[in-house]
């Protein structure tokens, strides 16, 4: 080797001893300032209990959707756009609006698994299940389908008191438009929705018994969409996937039936399909129906597997005591949102 390969090599090595203890020192301070961050959010929001975390689940991303909404509208007046008096009917506008939401639920379970520690792959690996709870939860949506008359009566009955719905209005869905607003009305609340509220959500309500967590779950994803004329409809569907996510411990299957209630409904809109005739009627009530009792008889009579139980009576009133004082923030804003939009409609 002659001198100048020498003091090449040397060289060479030197430096790679120099990244290589650059790197090391880099990652023990980021390792530090992830400590120090874990540590300030762990004094002010104390340990994850899985009752708090449901609680702050709800909470956080209550005032993520509404932070997000009120950003928006921030950017869109300072931009002038919002001097347009046509804005909110524009394309972009109208995706805008139905994706703040996902993003809301996105932004908030990013936090939650950062502060309950849980590495994403742990979650999605936690979600495997049986197959025949993907049939269960097919089945028991067409069952579903048949309670959307719900909305019906129930619009009827707010309209005795001058109730009028206020209509949601879609992007176009002419051509490819169909696909972009699948993905933004279907695909992204079936996997954000389902993540938050019969996963995150749901884990923490084990002290409230399986018919506690089953009802209360309906209950808050009812609230949180804050739609008067579709509310027992919505909780309805609420609770039915959460008995699902209790039965399989798996999010995918209600994710699944999620998915074919939102695409199913699109789907009708884009042709236009908004009653049958009355034979047609009648079939389909029967044999939704049919998967409703069927579907619900499984998993409450025959699959009885319950939210494991763990705790003893005096820690189970603290946890629930946990849930509600971390929900409190939540519930605030999506029950005034929800009685705004009632009274909005009067």
């Amino acid at each position: 080797m002659t001198p100048y390969a020498k003091i090449f090599a040397m060289a060479f090595f030197f430096f790679e001893m120099l990244f290589k203890y650059g790197k090391i020192c880099y990652n023990a301070n980021m390792e530090n300032k992830r400590n120090k961050q874990q540590g300030t959010v762990a004094a002010f929001l104390g340990e994850p209990t899985p009752a708090k975390l449901s609680g702050l689940t709800f909470s956080v991303t209550s005032i993520a959707a509404v932070a997000w909404a009120c950003l928006f509208t921030v950017i869109l007046i300072v931009c002038g756009v919002a001097d347009n008096p046509d804005y909110t009917k524009s394309e972009w506008y109208l995706y805008c609006s139905f994706l703040i939401t996902p993003l809301a639920f996105a932004l908030s379970a990013v936090l939650l698994l950062r502060w309950s520690k849980t590495p994403l792959k742990t979650e999605l690996q936690a979600q495997k299940c049986h197959p025949k709870y993907f049939i269960v939860a097919i089945i028991l949506q067409i069952g579903l389908l048949g309670l959307s008359e719900l909305n019906v009566l129930f619009l009827e009955f707010l309209g005795r008191f001058g109730y009028v719905e206020t209509p949601i209005e879609l992007p176009s869905m002419n051509g490819f438009g169909f696909v972009g607003v699948l993905f933004a009305v279907a695909v992204l609340p079936a996997i954000f929705e389902e993540w938050i509220f019969r996963g995150f959500l749901l884990k923490g309500m084990r002290t409230f018994g399986t018919a506690g967590a089953v009802l209360l779950s309906g209950a808050l994803f009812s609230l949180f969409h804050q739609n008067p004329a579709q509310t027992i409809y919505q909780f309805c569907c609420g609770a039915a996937f959460a008995l699902v996510a209790v039965r399989s411990g798996s999010i995918l299957p209600t994710m699944l039936a999620h998915f074919i209630n939102n695409a199913l409904i699109l789907t009708l809109t884009k042709f236009g399909i908004m009653s049958f005739p009355t034979p047609v009627f009648i079939a389909i009530v029967c044999v939704s129906g049919v998967c409703l009792i069927g579907s619900l008889g499984w998993l409450l009579f025959v699959d009885k597997k319950p939210i494991p139980q763990s705790l003893g009576v005096e820690e189970g009133k603290k946890e629930r005591k946990r849930f509600w004082l971390a929900a409190s923030a939540g519930l605030v804003i999506c029950g005034v949102s929800w009685l705004s939009a009632l009274l909005m409609g009067l």
